[in-house]
C-alpha cells in the first residue's frame, strides 16, 4: 500500500478498521480455489468409476461448503466493508472541508475554484476506489493470498509443473505490470489537472454569462473548454491503451501456460501424476494462480490510476497540518 494512503487512513482514524476488513476478506479467493480444485478432481474420478451414489453425495457436500463460503463473504461485505467505505467518503470530505475553512483567503486562492471542486469530488472518489473498489488494493491483496497458497499447494502436487508455470508467469508479469504501465499515473494526473482547468472555464458561463455575451467572449471561453476537453481525452486514451496492452500480455501468458501445462502434464500421467483427475486439479490451482496474477496486474494498473487522486488529497491534508 502506498505510504500516502496509509497516512490518510491514519488521519481519518480508519487504519485499524481497514486492516480488520482486509484480514476478514483475505481468505475468500483461496478457499474458493481449493473448493473448485477438489470438486473437479472428485467429480472426474467418480465419473470415471461410474459411482453415481457417491457423485450425488459429493455434489451436495461441495454445494453446502460453497454456499457457506459465499454467505461468509457476503456477511463481511454487508456488515463491515460497506460501512467502512461510507465512513471513508464522509470523513475524507469533512477533512477537506475543514482544511478549506481553516485557510485564509490568500491560501484559498493558491488553488483555483475548479481545482477545489475536483479535489473534493473526483479525487476523494479516487482515494476510496484505490482502497475498496473492484480490482484495486483490497482485491489485489485477496488475490495475493490466493496466489501464495495456491502456489504452495501446486509445489506439493507437482514441482515440475509449478516451475513451468512460474517460468512463463514472471517475465510476462514484469512486462505487463511494470514496463508497460509505468507512465499511466502521469497520463491520469495530466487528465485530472486538465479537468480542473475545464471546470474553471465552465464557472464564468454560469456566473457571468451575460457579461461574457456583452463583451463577445463566448468564442474565447468555448475554445478554452474545447482545448481542455481534447487534452483530457488524449491523456485518458494514452492510459487506456497502456492498460489494454498490459491485459493482452497477461492473457497471452495465461493461454500459453495452460497449453504447455496440459502437454507436459499429459506425458506425466501414470508416473508423477496419478491420473487425469489429478492433472485437472493441478490445472485448477494453476488457473487460480493466473487469476491471482491477472487480478494483481489489473489492480496495479487501477491503483496507479487512482493514485493521482490520493496525491492531490494528501497534498491538501499535509498543507493543513503544516
Amino acid at each position: 500500500m502506498n505510504h500516502k494512503v496509509i497516512r490518510i487512513l491514519k488521519e481519518l482514524g480508519l487504519w485499524k478498521t481497514f486492516v480488520i476488513v482486509m484480514i476478514l476478506r483475505s481468505p475468500f479467493d483461496f478457499l474458493n480455489s481449493m473448493l473448485n480444485a477438489n470438486m473437479l478432481e472428485s467429480f472426474i474420478r467418480l465419473t470415471d468409476q461410474r459411482d453415481g451414489d457417491n457423485l450425488s453425495r459429493t455434489f451436495w457436500i461441495f454445494l453446502m461448503f460453497t454456499l457457506l463460503l459465499f454467505a461468509y463473504n457476503a456477511s463481511v461485505w454487508a456488515t463491515v466493508a460497506v460501512k467502512t467505505d461510507m465512513m471513508l467518503h464522509r470523513r475524507l470530505r469533512m477533512k477537506l472541508l475543514e482544511s478549506m475553512l481553516s485557510r485564509t483567503q490568500q491560501e484559498m486562492e493558491e488553488y483555483s475554484e475548479g481545482d477545489w471542486i475536483t479535489r473534493i469530488n473526483n479525487d476523494v472518489d479516487k482515494v476510496a476506489d484505490y482502497l475498496t473498489a473492484p480490482i484495486n488494493f483490497m482485491h489485489s491483496m485477496i488475490a495475493v493470498v490466493n496466489l501464495v497458497f495456491s502456489s504452495v499447494i501446486l509445489i506439493m502436487l507437482n514441482p515440475t509443473l509449478f516451475g513451468v508455470s512460474i517460468f512463463l508467469m514472471i517475465p510476462f508479469f514484469i512486462l505487463s505490470s511494470i514496463v508497460i504501465v509505468r507512465n499511466i499515473p502521469k497520463f491520469r494526473k495530466n487528465a485530472q489537472e486538465s479537468f480542473a482547468r475545464y471546470t474553471n472555464w465552465t464557472a464564468p458561463i454560469v456566473e457571468a454569462g451575460d457579461a461574457i455575451t456583452v463583451f463577445d467572449g463566448q468564442d474565447i471561453v468555448l475554445d478554452k473548454m474545447r482545448e481542455e476537453s481534447e487534452r483530457i481525452m488524449r491523456e485518458n486514451v494514452k492510459a487506456h491503451r497502456r492498460t489494454a496492452l498490459s491485459s493482452a500480455v497477461t492473457a497471452t501468458s495465461g493461454m500459453t501456460g495452460y497449453i504447455l501445462l496440459l502437454l507436459i502434464g499429459n506425458s506425466m500421467i501414470g508416473t508423477k501424476i496419478k491420473d487425469f483427475a489429478e492433472l485437472m486439479k493441478i490445472t485448477q490451482y494453476r488457473g487460480h494462480m493466473m487469476m491471482g496474477v491477472m487480478c494483481v496486474n489489473s489492480g496495479i494498473n487501477n491503483m496507479k490510476t487512482n493514485l493521482t487522486g490520493v496525491v492531490r488529497v494528501d497534498e491538501i491534508l499535509n498543507d493543513n497540518i503544516k
